[in-house]
């Protein structure tokens, strides 16, 4: 019996928001995604472009621009030369 891919939604389903204070939050935002990433198996750009709406979604918009900074890096690491 073959089971279906999983969707980057159902991917992210299991996951828990925490509310943290932090000293560095790029860092911190990286290496969440990060965590999420290598947990979940998300290595197709839909999948990590649902999770970066998820980051967005659930952060307020004076942290926006460094959700996107960490995850253009973590982007550029694994689809770009």
């Amino acid at each position: 019996m073959m089971v279906a891919p999983r969707t980057a939604e159902e991917k992210g389903a299991e996951s828990v928001a925490v509310v943290k204070k932090s000293e560095d939050p790029y860092e911190d935002c990286k290496r969440s995604m990060l965590e999420m990433i290598m947990e979940k198996h998300m290595f197709e750009a839909r999948d990590l472009e649902q999770l970066l709406q998820s980051f967005l979604s659930l952060n307020s918009k004076q942290h926006h621009r460094t959700i996107v900074d960490a995850f253009t890096e973590i982007w550029e690491a694994l689809f770009c030369d």
